[in-house]
């Protein structure tokens, strides 16, 4: 339950009558027909005091005693109410208004049996009564019975379905059940009724947004300019995410940083929604607030990690990404973002442990195998090379990079006539893969076929003019004897 939905107007209290006949010659009952004057004309606290002169003078009366009671009630003495209701009900016990004032006076003072006891009894007098299935509802959501508190308040409702607190109450009784749209629906119905409540307007709003509804934002806007309430504050700039409004989301997460700057959650958020705005030193401001607070979160590591490894900060990128995968050994993204930034700082062997880690997970990953292959191939591990190069070629018989990497095995292993046709059928593949043409060359020459080297590199030069290898080796190539 989310803040005291159902507190305001939690009883529903009633004005006891008169059973005087008010006539001049009564000198008691003129008094009480004064006190009752004084208290209709607003003047609580001097109604009171004659009631409380009227019981030491009388303290039989029925009247005065249920005066009292309401009085006390009124005036947040819920004790000294349940006292004198008492008292009046024992003369009167079928006396309607006695009877919900005192229910409410134990309600008050926690004494749920005997309060929800006196709504049953009004019930039977009365069952037109709104008041007592409302009140007892008000029980019932305390104690979190939350089937007699449906059974309660839908008679409630019944009885009068325009009162916003009864369908408020039944959205909150919804939600305790896990029906957030039946819930919804009962805090749409409170907030329609009662624009002005701000409490209902946010109910209503954090359930719509909860159920992905694009309305929420009215309810939350109402509620939001109602009062501050980070919570609140929090869910329309959601909510505001959702719909594409970017930047009124981030104008609201920042607008209550101070209130909560303590949460690794709302920095985390706060870094996605500038991220989000192009904010990159923004975002990641706000993610190495939120690894301060809490040093382990996973997304947040995640995504400050790649943000320095865009940055070219690839030493710290490590670090993180090193953490992330330790914390969440089943991250595959984890361990394909360590492997990318621990080769761009030249530590393959960690490189290669973390993509062998993700090829064991998902042998399909062609792109993060052809990085474990030239990594391998680098290191001097040329059967590996050659069998994960092979891999990628069951799975697709005519990728480029692979059939490239398998030609750079059999030129290792001096196998011409097989790396002649690797790199041939790379070419064939994607005509514009410079490596394979330049690879081609060096066999090619190292064949004897000089001047096919030259047109192999002629051809390559025309695709890639800027590209200063092949230039040099093309030079190097017409320039020797």
């Amino acid at each position: 339950m989310r803040g005291n939905r159902w507190f305001a107007g939690a009883v529903a209290l009633a004005i006891c009558g008169s059973a005087f006949a008010q006539t001049a010659e009564q000198s008691f009952e003129k008094k009480v027909v004064e006190a009752v004057t004084l208290f209709k004309s607003g003047k609580s606290e001097e109604a009171l005091s004659n009631f409380e002169a009227l019981n030491k003078e009388n303290p039989r009366s029925s009247d005065v005693q249920a005066w009292l009671g309401y009085l006390y009630l009124r005036a947040g003495k819920a004790p000294d109410a349940v006292k004198f209701l008492e008292q009046a009900e024992t003369q009167r016990p079928r006396d309607v208004d006695i009877l919900n004032n005192l229910g409410n006076a134990y309600l008050a003072t926690n004494q749920f049996e005997k309060a929800l006891t006196k709504y049953v009894a009004i019930s039977k007098l009365d069952p037109k009564l709104f008041e007592p299935y409302y009140n007892s509802g008000a029980i019932y959501i305390r104690q979190k019975n939350w089937p007699k508190a449906l059974e309660v308040l839908t008679q409630a409702a019944k009885l009068n379905p325009t009162d916003a607190f009864v369908q408020n109450n039944l959205g909150v009784t919804h939600e305790a059940m896990k029906q957030d749209a039946k819930a919804a629906s009962h805090f749409k119905k409170a907030a329609d009724l009662r624009p002005d409540n701000a409490t209902f307007a946010r109910n209503a709003g954090v359930t719509l947004a909860r159920l992905g509804k694009s309305e929420a934002i009215v309810y939350l806007e109402r509620s939001n300019a109602a009062a501050t309430d980070p919570a609140v504050a929090m869910a329309l700039a959601d909510a505001y995410l959702k719909a594409g409004r970017g930047p009124e989301a981030l104008k609201l997460y920042e607008s209550v940083r101070d209130t909560e700057g303590k949460s690794s959650a709302f920095w985390f958020n706060l870094g996605v929604l500038r991220g989000k705005q192009g904010d990159e030193p923004g975002a990641e401001q706000a993610y190495r607030k939120a690894l301060d607070i809490n040093s382990n979160d996973l997304d947040t590591l995640g995504n400050l990690g790649l943000i320095l490894y865009r940055k070219g900060k690839y030493e710290e990128a490590v670090v993180l990404f090193d953490k992330l995968a330790g914390l969440n050994p089943s991250s595959v993204t984890a361990k394909i973002n360590l492997g990318a930034a621990a080769a761009q700082v030249g530590d393959m062997k960690k490189a290669v442990e973390a993509w062998k880690g993700v090829i064991r997970a998902e042998p399909t990953r062609t792109a993060v195998r052809l990085d474990l292959a030239n990594a391998l191939f680098a290191a001097g591990d040329i059967d590996g090379a050659r069998y994960h190069y092979n891999q990628v070629l069951l799975m697709s018989a005519n990728n480029a990079e692979a059939l490239n990497g398998l030609g750079l095995c059999f030129l290792k292993a001096n196998k011409l006539p097989q790396a002649e046709a690797a790199f041939r059928s790379s070419i064939e593949a994607d005509s514009k893969l410079i490596l394979a043409y330049s690879n081609l060359a060096i066999t090619l020459e190292k064949a004897g076929q000089r001047a096919e080297a030259i047109k192999t590199l002629e051809r390559a030069l025309k695709l890639a003019p800027e590209d200063e290898d092949v230039k040099r080796n093309l030079q190097r190539l017409k320039t020797s004897d």
